[in-house]
């Protein structure tokens, strides 16, 4: 899978501790990494690099987790 260059638009500050590791999403809605990583690659989830690392905003997360309710 190619590694994604460009965020798509932020929610938030970008700060780690208001942000949720691809690890602990695919854990949290059950699904596998991979999975997450082609919800960024599609723009459906944006997300932040910090460090290199990539985070998905708790905000982005709160709000899709409420509209599958």
């Amino acid at each position: 899978m190619a590694p994604m260059k460009i965020p798509a638009h932020t929610h938030g500050s970008g700060d780690p501790f208001d942000s949720y590791s691809l690890t602990h999403l695919a854990r949290r809605w059950q699904v596998t990494r991979r999975r997450i990583r082609k919800m960024l690659q599609r723009g459906e989830l944006p997300f932040v690099e910090i460090r290199g690392r990539i985070r998905v905003p708790r905000s982005a997360v709160d709000s899709r987790d409420h509209s599958v309710r």
